[in-house]
């Protein structure tokens, strides 16, 4: 537009309409391709072209500022295209000078010179460069993101994709567990309830051969075996228990259920102080200490003959504590058995520390501390 204004101010012989021509042609095809280029090189040779062609406008129709206009949109490109500070500083440099080029130009030509045209033509022409240099960082900006949200993208995914293998790790290593646990039950199975019933079958041989001869001897050895098999069957009872606690759903329904069967089949009465919020304690140390509970109470009831338990659960936000007691029969000299053992061989698997005390006719008492932020093991030595 700017350029067939200065045509129609042309008289119609004036042979510079011809570069009118070339320049608006110019311009124009000039528009097209520089957005259809992804070199940087041609995108600059672009600018450099419209830059001589807005400058000539200046040389040859001295009397009008309104090249600067021209400049101004040129200025505009170039912060946009450009983004080396030192190179903008020497093209900067450059315009200046070709902007007193013309008004030198101009002066010495007509004698006369619109210092205060000029002045503000150029001033627009470093608004230009100004509002050049923040669409680039706008660019900058929106490209960064885009970069930055591509990659939020594609940590997402990541760390969807280990979620999902880590929750398969996590129900990979509680079926794990449950199978151990399973495994350890049919061992206890055959330990105990194998040996009660080959001793209940000795035992039953006895009783067939003495109803011959003695019946007293007779009737000690049918309570022998009524003994035995009593025994037979509370140690598939507490097996039984012990499966069926594993496919509870949730940890306190879990704890309260195994107190209330222990005390139907036993009548051993408990009670469970909690504190704290069990939810913080991770799914495979609840079946822990749901396994700890029920062989302190197989224990206290097996070896303490005891009436009663007091369970005392603390579940702090950097550890759980339990302390469980009965008020059995006690014992001055602790023999850890196949229990007890088990149960310490749990507690280190997950990093906990276990302490027992007993004392003749003043119960056994347990005492369990599992870390829930820094796990500790100790190899060697007592504990």
């Amino acid at each position: 537009m700017i350029s067939f204004f200065y045509y129609w101010r042309l008289p119609e012989s004036d042979a510079s309409r011809w570069f009118v021509v070339v320049a608006a042609v110019g311009f124009i095809l000039n528009h097209f391709l520089i957005f259809h280029k992804e070199s940087f090189t041609y995108k600059l040779r672009i600018i450099y072209l419209d830059g001589i062609l807005s400058f000539g406008f200046g040389f040859l129709f001295q009397k009008s500022t309104l090249y600067l206009i021209m400049v101004g949109v040129v200025t505009i490109t170039l912060f946009i295209i450009v983004s080396d500070f030192k190179k903008l500083k020497l093209y900067s440099l450059i315009i200046v000078l070709l902007w007193l080029m013309v008004m030198g130009t101009t002066y010495f030509q007509s004698g006369k010179l619109d210092i205060i045209d000029n002045l503000s033509s150029i001033s627009f022409v470093a608004f230009s460069a100004i509002v050049g240099d923040l669409i680039r960082k706008l660019i900058e900006a929106r490209d960064v993101m885009s970069e930055q949200f591509l990659q939020l993208n594609v940590a997402h995914e990541e760390l969807s994709a280990a979620h999902q293998q880590l929750q398969s790790y996590s129900q990979e290593v509680e079926e794990a567990a449950r199978i151990r646990e399973r495994n350890r039950i049919a061992r206890e199975i055959h330990d105990t309830v194998g040996h009660k019933m080959t001793a209940l079958f000795v035992q039953m041989e006895l009783a067939d051969e003495l109803i011959k001869y003695d019946l007293v001897k007779t009737k000690d050895t049918l309570k022998v075996c009524r003994d035995l098999a009593q025994g037979a069957l509370e140690e598939v009872r507490f097996s039984v228990r012990a499966l069926k606690v594993e496919e509870e759903a949730a940890f306190l329904p879990s704890v309260r259920r195994l107190l209330d069967d222990f005390y139907q089949s036993t009548s051993l009465r408990s009670t469970l102080d909690l504190r704290g919020d069990p939810s913080n304690i991770p799914s495979a140390l609840q079946l822990t200490i749901i396994r700890l509970i029920q062989e302190s109470l197989t224990n206290a009831k097996r070896h303490g003959d005891a009436s009663m338990s007091a369970i005392k659960l603390d579940c702090l936000p950097e550890k759980v504590l339990i302390n469980i007691e009965d008020n059995g029969k006690g014992t001055s000299v602790i023999i850890p058995g196949f229990g007890l053992k088990n149960m310490k061989d749990r507690i280190f698997e997950m990093g906990g520390e276990l302490l027992y005390e007993s004392a003749v006719n003043q119960g056994f008492r347990i005492f369990v501390e599992f870390p829930l932020i820094e796990k500790k093991w100790v190899v060697g030595g007592t504990s």
